[in-house]
């Protein structure tokens, strides 16, 4: 690996942290990391010799929650997993952001910059940010009615199923058919559109996870959106047609 070119090597960070290569051209996550600090770092290890290279990364609700998960059922006091939780929150708002990615990672380093890079994904394909109360509000609900009203709790995928008005075997075993808010977001979004959604109330702390099947549920922050009296304003990513032109 350190003496040819063009190979791909798969492995964990702890490889990838112990290699000192400086014509490294692409470094691609699959896995969200857990902090900006780590994520600078296994970056960082592309490009060493100043020419142009390529960090990318995949990620989903499911490494939110799992990570979410990881913070709660760590040990340590409830200090260490409040920083965890920060660094986490950190990540997220790096991940989701709609201004300049390079901007945003050296002000969370302290540094400034004089503008936007001209690099980043969110420079050659700004994302839109756009209302996404009405949303929230729905998702939010769904949460809250499952608890109150029937006293259970799932995941996110049962309450997007919910919002859709999917008639699942799971949906129909628990009567969730008869819940007022079945079906109400079918019109509004995809369901790809709500799992962004959750994502971002993730990050926003406007919902938590627990339990070992990654439940959904409320937080005190979520309070003053179910009763309209905050706006929530989400990412919205290009669509793929607009990827595919900008590319072009």
């Amino acid at each position: 690996f350190l003496r040819e070119d063009g190979l791909v090597m798969v492995a964990t960070i702890a490889f990838g942290m112990g290699i000192d290569k400086p014509d490294v051209r692409f470094i691609a996550h699959l896995d969200l990391p857990r902090s900006v600090e780590g994520y600078y770092q296994e970056t960082g290890r592309a490009g060493r010799d100043g020419l142009p290279s390529t960090a990318w990364m995949a990620y989903g609700l499911a490494d939110v929650v799992l990570l979410r998960k990881l913070i709660d059922t760590s040990e340590g006091n409830d200090a260490h997993r409040r920083r965890q939780a920060a660094h986490l929150d950190a990540m997220l708002a790096l991940c989701e952001t709609i201004e300049c990615r390079r901007g945003q990672l050296l002000a969370y380093f302290g540094e400034k910059t004089d503008g936007a890079c001209g690099n980043c994904d969110t420079c050659l394909s700004p994302p839109q940010a756009q209302d996404g109360t009405v949303a929230a509000q729905m998702l939010l609900s769904a949460v809250w009615r499952l608890d109150r009203e029937r006293h259970q709790k799932f995941g996110a995928g049962q309450v997007i199923d919910i919002l859709l008005g999917k008639t699942t075997a799971k949906v129909t075993q628990h009567g969730h058919d008869s819940l007022t808010v079945f079906g109400v977001g079918k019109d509004l979004l995809t369901e790809t559109q709500w799992r962004a959604v959750v994502r971002q109330l993730l990050a926003q702390g406007l919902l938590a996870v627990e339990g070992d099947y990654g439940t959904l549920v409320l937080t005190e922050a979520s309070t003053p959106v179910l009763r309209k009296e905050r706006q929530i304003m989400l990412r919205q990513d290009p669509s793929p047609a607009a990827k595919a032109r900008t590319a072009k």
